[in-house]
Formats: C-alpha cells, sequence, structure tokens
C-alpha cells in the first residue's frame, strides 16, 4: 500500500532540521533516518529512548527515569521550558524545523508546542507532524486532540495522520502494523514538504500552507482515475475540508491525467486541487495535503 522513498541527500542549503519528540516521535525520526540525510535531533525524558535514537544529537529533558513523565502531558510541558536553553541552542540556526511527534503520551504532547514556540521566536518556519491515537486507546486519543489546537496555533503548518482512520481502511491490519505504517506515512509526508520546499521555495509553498492544519493521502501507479479515488478514500483524518488541497506529484504524470485527477477530486470534496510537480520518474506518485479543521 504504502513504501519509501529512496533514500535521499537533502539539500544542507535547505536548513532543515527534524525534531523527534518523546517516544513516538523519536520511532518515527529512527525511520526518518534510514532514508534521509536530513539533520534529526531527539528530545525526550526517557534516557534509554535517547540512547537507541538514531538522531545527529539527544537532549534529555527531566532524570531520565524510565517512566519519563509517566504520560503527564502538563509536567513534560514544564520540563521542556526548563531545558528551553539548551533546546533553543541545538535548533537556532535552522530555517525549517520540522517536530514529529506521537500525541496522546506525556512528553510528546507535551514538549511539542513548547519547541514549536522556541523555533518561531528565532525566525524558524515550524512543520509539526502528528500521529493520533487509535480509538481503543480512548484516554490517550482524548488528550491527543486536546492537544491538537494549541500545537497547531504555535505552528505554520500543522500535518496529522489519525492512526484509528487506518485500520478504518484497512480492517486487515494488525496493531503493529499499523503503528509501522503511520510512522512510514510521517516520512512520506516530511519527504513530500522536503521536495515541495526545494522545487518551489519556502516563502511559495509557506504562502500557499501557513496556518492550516492537513491530512493527507497517498495514490501510486498508472491509472489516473484510480489514483483520484485512492486519494479521496485514503485521507488520513475525518475533519471538515475548509480549502482545495495540495497535490504534489513525483513521475511523469500527463496533463490529460493531472485533468482528470483534478476534475475527480473537485467533484468528490467540493474544492480544485491545485498540483506541485517533482521529480520525474517511471509511474505516476502523489501525496496530497487536505486543509482541515481542527474538530473541536
Amino acid at each position: 500500500m504504502f513504501r519509501f522513498f529512496r533514500k535521499k541527500e537533502v539539500s544542507k542549503a535547505a536548513g532543515t532540521l527534524a525534531v523527534g519528540c518523546g517516544g513516538g516521535g523519536c520511532n518515527i525520526v529512527n525511520r526518518l533516518g534510514r532514508i534521509s540525510a536530513v539533520d534529526i535531533i531527539t528530545v525526550n525524558t526517557d534516557r534509554k529512548g535517547l540512547v537507541r535514537s538514531r538522531s545527529n544529537r539527544r537532549i534529555l529533558i527531566g532524570d531520565g527515569s524510565e517512566a519519563g513523565c509517566d504520560g503527564n502531558a502538563e509536567l513534560a510541558e514544564s520540563l521542556t521550558r526548563e531545558a528551553s536553553e539548551i533546546i533553543n541552542e541545538n535548533i537556532k540556526r535552522h530555517l525549517n524545523i520540522v517536530l514529529m511527534v506521537g500525541l496522546g503520551g506525556g512528553t510528546g504532547t507535551g514538549s511539542a508546542k513548547v519547541i514549536a514556540e522556541i523555533a518561531r521566536r528565532n525566525g524558524s518556519r515550524v512543520i509539526t507532524m502528528a500521529t493520533l491515537p487509535m480509538a481503543f486507546e480512548a484516554s490517550r486519543r482524548d488528550t491527543a486532540l486536546n492537544a491538537l489546537n494549541g500545537i497547531k496555533e504555535a505552528s505554520d503548518i500543522m500535518v496529522v495522520i489519525d492512526g484509528d482512520r487506518l485500520i478504518r481502511i484497512d480492517p486487515d491490519m494488525g496493531t503493529r502494523e499499523a503503528f509501522s505504517v503511520l510512522d512510514q506515512m510521517v516520512c512520506e509526508s516530511f519527504m513530500g514538504i522536503i521536495e515541495m520546499l526545494e522545487s518551489l521555495g519556502g516563502e511559495s509553498l509557506y504562502g500557499m500552507m501557513r496556518g492550516k492544519m492537513f491530512t493527507v493521502s497517498f495514490a501510486e501507479g498508472m491509472n489516473a482515475g484510480k489514483i483520484a479515488k485512492d486519494l479521496v478514500t485514503g485521507t488520513m483524518f475525518d475533519s471538515d475540508i475548509v480549502s482545495g488541497p495540495l497535490i504534489f506529484v513525483r513521475g511523469n504524470m500527463p496533463q490529460d491525467s493531472e485533468d482528470m485527477i483534478r476534475n475527480a477530486i473537485t467533484e468528490s470534496i467540493g474544492y480544485e486541487p491545485a498540483f506541485v510537480r517533482g521529480p520525474h520518474g517511471q509511474g505516476m506518485n502523489a501525496v496530497m495535503f487536505v486543509p482541515v479543521s481542527v474538530p473541536f
């Protein structure tokens, strides 16, 4: 269903830093480190989790006990503010800060907003990429949903991928596999944004995406009709769509295929998508960023 991009040397001129926040964020950047040469740091309350991370730099907040902040997001927020000086020192030289976090626990949920605020005070652009827990993780899911608006307001762009939506799209998928696919989706989305930054330039991309919360969908193949259907049915968060989607295309998409996809999506969701073309290649590969509302 999904695949990794081949390992890509991200331009140092892009000035992009990926920050893994908490245990879930560290898992995501561990996967990212296998497919991208982007600069990575990790921030966690769990010393063992930091040691296992593939990051270039690691920042321990709190006392480093195995319990971390024991799922307490308010404590994690306080510990992150206490560590703001060392965090600032490690992120201040980067133009684009991409925060990666699995919401619902303590450290990631509590630290992401604070790190976003620190980065924006430095004049950095902040993109937060977050996953949501499945419905059976009821208390974690409530914690994650309650944190969405605050993190969105602290970020320039937010991308949300809902684990529960993945299970509904593919009911046969096991929980362990679902977590792995969610991490992969975040990495796919990250690589799409990085390539759009390289294709459009920062000001153009942020002009199109700033101030919004997005979810994503993915499709690839040779059939434009199937790609359009997969993009519409595979969106990864159930919320009201608020404006036209942005579709990043990698590969060789003929104009008639683009027109077919545009018309099908406009008819399905009521908004016309804009297209950004990336590297050429075989077949058609598309990532659709869909602007959605915060659920409450």
